[in-house]
Formats: C-alpha cells, sequence, structure tokens
C-alpha cells in the first residue's frame, strides 16, 4: 500500500453546509539524504512517547529524548489521532542513527504525522517534519509496522452501523452496488434520510472493498492483482452530515 492517504487538498463534500477547520502546525525542519540507504541503528539513549488527552478530538504528545547524558522534553499540542486502536498501533519509533529518531503518528484520515529527534551538537532537539524523506517513511510503513492496523482491517461490501452524530441518531450506510457499465462499481451512501449515490473505476483483475476506520469513518477503494489497496473515497459523518471526499481521480492498476 502507498504511504498511507499523502496530504492532499480535495475539499470533502458535504450534504450540508461545509465547516472548515485548520490545524495548528509547529514549525519544524525536513531531513536531506533522501537517496542514504536506511539501516535500523542501535539507539544512543532513549525516547519516551506520551500521549495526553486521548479521548478528545485533538490529543497533546510529549516527548522525552536522551542521547547520553543530554535530556530534553518537548510537547506538542493539537494533533489528531485515530481512535478505537491502543497507543501501540497509533504511533511507531524507529532509530536510524544513534542520535537519531522518527516517531510517526496515524491521523483520523489515515495521514501520517511524523517527528524527527536529533542531536545539535551539545543540545538536543525534536521537530515536526511536513515531509519526511521518501526513504525513512516507506521504512517505517513497510517495515516497522506503522498503519498495519489499518491496513490488516477486514475489507467487506457492506456497511450498516447505527450511529449518533450531532443530534441525529441514524444507520450508518456504505454499500457496494453493481452497475450496467462494465468496469465500474456504484457506491451507496447513506445517513439521516440522506442519500448518495456515486461511481468507481474498477480495472480488470481489481476488487473493490469497503474498510471501516471507526464507525462514522469508512474508506473505498480497490485490492490490486498484486495485492495493493488504493483507496478511492473517503466517507464519514461529522456533526450529523454524511459527505465523500474522492482521494485519487485515476487508478493505476495493469
Amino acid at each position: 500500500m502507498r504511504r498511507l492517504l499523502l496530504p492532499f487538498a480535495l475539499l470533502l463534500v458535504f450534504t450540508a453546509c461545509n465547516n472548515s477547520a485548520t490545524e495548528n502546525k509547529n514549525k519544524g525542519e525536513e531531513s536531506t539524504g533522501e537517496d542514504a540507504p536506511v539501516v535500523p541503528a542501535k539507539p544512543g539513549g532513549t525516547f519516551t512517547v506520551t500521549i495526553l488527552d486521548r479521548d478528545k478530538d485533538t490529543s497533546s504528545i510529549r516527548f522525552n529524548f536522551t542521547v547520553d547524558t543530554l535530556k530534553y522534553e518537548r510537547t506538542y499540542n493539537d494533533l489528531p489521532l485515530i481512535k478505537g486502536y491502543p497507543d501501540s498501533a497509533v504511533y511507531k519509533v524507529f532509530w536510524d542513527a544513534p542520535n537519531s529518531v522518527w516517531v510517526g503518528f496515524i491521523k483520523p484520515n489515515r495521514d501520517t504525522r511524523y517527528y524527527h529527534g536529533s542531536q545539535d551538537k551539545a543540545s538536543l532537539k525534536i521537530l515536526w517534519v511536513p515531509s519526511p524523506p521518501k526513504r525513512i517513511y516507506q521504512y517505517m510503513e513497510k517495515y516497522v509496522g506503522l498503519g498495519d492496523a489499518i491496513r490488516q482491517q477486514e475489507m467487506v461490501q457492506e456497511y450498516d452501523k447505527e450511529i449518533k452524530s450531532g443530534q441525529i441518531i441514524a444507520h450508518f450506510i456504505v454499500r457496494l452496488k453493481e452497475l450496467k457499465e462494465p468496469n465500474m462499481k456504484g457506491v451507496y451512501l447513506e445517513f439521516g434520510g440522506i442519500r448518495r449515490e456515486l461511481e468507481m473505476p474498477v480495472p480488470q483483475g481489481a476488487k473493490p472493498y469497503i474498510q471501516v476506520v471507526s464507525e462514522d469513518h469508512c474508506v473505498v477503494g480497490l485490492l490490486t492483482p498484486d495485492g495493493e489497496k488504493e483507496d478511492y473515497y473517503e466517507v464519514k459523518v461529522v456533526n450529523g452530515r454524511i459527505g465523500y471526499k474522492q482521494v485519487q481521480t485515476a487508478l493505476n492498476i495493469k
């Protein structure tokens, strides 16, 4: 599977008026060395992660970082984290040098957030990295296991669960439907009396799926012949409104 829902600027289409939200971001720096090989290193110290306010919409993350006799603590606030999973599945830590450590988190939209701890001469620092080196995020998501809990979710053809969102209690339904057009699949959405029908191309050899992220959040996509998952739609109920977002405009499946 490609990197967990790479950042994109597509709008979530709601059946009622949308509310925009901005995410508070702490400034970071992107590391270089894109082509350098990734080799796990023996830690030269310790790195601990403490998640605070786990039950709220956004959490605070406290890092404690040591290398030899150096010590550093830093807290980042307003980080949305995926719910319904233990902390061990929400984040992973990887040391790529004795004084260099990466930690990746999974957000509710299945995107990832990375931080980097490193030594700067006689001091330590921990920075948010908006775009980590490709070799780092690929290694963490392929070998360290960041995102495994999501990738291993059951694939179904229909999801139907009564949920409460805002002041509305209703069945949240996402269902795959047959269409007359060849190589196409219908996607039916419903919540609170609002219904929508979408279409999704299905190249030969691909298998459509629905995966449940949380009780009010599903993704719809295709399993490629070589076993990779390609998400196509993200469907979510927010404050009583059902909406969807097209993650990809085309699927390159051979």
